[in-house]
């Protein structure tokens, strides 16, 4: 069982496919219909050839490795072979290519660490975070790496590679509204797999949007475990009623002296946050994981509209901006009344969690 005998396989299964299709169109009383046949039945067998060509691919792995031996390993740990070579990790180890070596992924996941891949079979690029699919081909247009993401995985490789443990892992965001080359990309990334900032659905972010200080509160709450709240009974008449796990993390938050209300037992769970008001968030969040509240900047200096910042969050912005948590919003100005978007708060969240270590 060879490359060449699945291409015939494959060339046989969609010639069939087309006559099939001819025929049901030439006949005018057939017993199946031609949107069956172009539509369920191609499917069908479209879904069978996969199937028999990733079978095929483990049988092509198995003669491969019975077949061992052709790569030549030099002291340093560096396989070259002029064919493929099979090879077999766990979870985190990594395959290192130089450029222009060739990849055969059998089994298992796998995630692009850095460098660029090309995905010879579907015809695309895999950049940083692009998810391996089994039994397809990958040349390497860099020097690349790939760290498998499941517990057992299979490759075949050609070319000059070599293996490695200890990689990290890192899935691809599942946002469609967020791409590798917005600005933010990393800062959303990192709040992804520190578990801060979430998305608003499965596979939606929604980097434009304000955020609420019920729902910043949320974010620290999550990342500090979701840790059990007194009953707090009273405290406030406007949590809301359909979010338990946001009242918990309000009522949090009060308790750890992070937020408070606006009196009259009102919190505003709805209302936006301000700039100078994740300022004082995010300080006194650090106060409570024992971080430094060292650092102090002229704010008439630094901003043009340094002179609008409000009496009581001037501490806390003098904070954030000397550890570079925030800065200007647009050139030279704060923006202290501003309601920052979640891409620009994820900015600031990842400028705080990358400076204190969080």
């Amino acid at each position: 069982m060879n490359k060449k005998l699945i291409a015939g396989v494959l060339a046989l299964s969609v010639l069939l496919g087309c006559v099939t299709v001819g025929w049901a169109g030439a006949q005018e009383d057939t017993l199946i219909s031609r949107s069956y046949l172009t539509g369920a039945y191609l499917t069908d067998l479209k879904a069978y050839i996969t199937q028999w060509v990733t079978q095929n691919t483990q049988i092509l792995y198995a003669n491969a490795v019975n077949q061992a031996g052709q790569g030549t390993a030099s002291a340093d740990g560096w396989f070259t072979s002029n064919g493929f070579t099979a090879g077999q990790g766990q979870y985190a180890d990594t395959v290192t290519l130089t450029s222009g070596s060739g990849l055969i992924w059998t089994s298992g996941g796998g995630v692009v660490s850095s460098g660029v891949l090309v995905d010879a079979t579907a015809g695309v690029e895999l950049a940083q975070g692009g998810a391996l699919t089994a039994g397809h081909r990958y040349l390497a247009a860099s020097d690349a790496v790939v760290v498998a993401s499941t517990q057992s995985v299979q490759w075949m490789a050609e070319g000059k590679w070599r293996c490695g443990a200890g990689g990290t892992v890192s899935t691809p965001l599942p946002f469609t509204d967020v791409s590798t080359s917005d600005a933010f990309y990393d800062a959303v990334k990192w709040n992804y797999d520190n578990n801060f900032i979430k998305g608003t659905t499965a596979t939606t972010f929604r980097p434009y949007n304000t955020i609420t200080r019920g729902q910043i509160v949320l974010i620290l709450y999550r990342n500090a475990g979701s840790p059990p709240v007194s009953s707090g009974a009273g405290r406030y008449t406007d949590l809301p009623a359909h979010d338990g796990e946001m009242s918990r993390a309000i009522l949090w938050a009060t308790e750890k002296g992070i937020v408070e209300g606006y009196g009259n037992g009102r919190f505003g769970p709805a209302n936006t946050v301000r700039n100078q008001e994740l300022a004082k968030i995010l300080y006194l969040y650090n106060v409570l994981l024992g971080g430094s509240t060292a650092g102090t900047v002229d704010l008439g200096k630094t901003f043009t509209d340094g002179a609008e910042i409000s009496a009581w969050a001037v501490p806390y912005v003098q904070w954030a901006v000397a550890n570079g948590v925030m800065g200007a919003y647009d050139t030279t100005c704060f923006r202290p009344q501003v309601a920052p978007m979640r891409s620009r708060v994820a900015v600031n969240i990842y400028n705080y969690g990358t400076r204190f270590g969080v």
